[in-house]
């Protein structure tokens, strides 16, 4: 009897860590964001409605100017496909080949991953120049 149970529980044990994250997690829906040198360099928003997945990002694009960092923006561009695999939230962008260009030649479907740290927290790795970015969820 204690060997059925020792068993009943290392099989539960091992389907609860094997198990992916469901696609409608709704710890994934908020406001994420990402700074560097001080300046915001990633604004995600995620929504989950009635346990399907949408949003938009902002990739800003920073620029040393007379010693100092600025940030500018751009449109949201839409997330496509954004589902959790695991512990990665993955999604594609269209992402324009050349900075700016809207041309269909010069676009392409680009996908990115983020790692779930934590409720509020997730990780972009090599994100810029091979180094790590860390978001923090800042609404729920």
């Amino acid at each position: 009897m204690r060997k059925t149970i020792t068993l009943f529980l290392a099989s539960v044990l091992l389907l609860a860590i094997t198990t992916p994250a469901r696609a409608d997690n709704p710890q994934m829906a908020g406001a994420w964001r990402a700074t560097l040198h001080d300046q915001p360099c990633i604004l995600m928003n995620v929504h989950n409605n009635q346990g399907k997945l949408s949003g938009d990002i902002i990739f800003y694009l920073l620029k040393l100017e007379n010693g100092s960092w600025h940030a500018t923006g751009s449109e949201p561009i839409p997330l496509i496909h954004p589902r959790v695999e695991g512990n990665m939230f993955v999604f594609e962008v269209v992402h324009a080949k050349k900075n700016g260009s809207v041309e269909p030649a010069d676009q392409n479907l680009q996908t990115f991953r983020m790692e779930i740290a934590g409720k509020n927290k997730g990780i972009f790795h090599n994100a810029i120049e091979g180094q790590d970015l860390t978001l923090q969820r800042t609404d729920n």
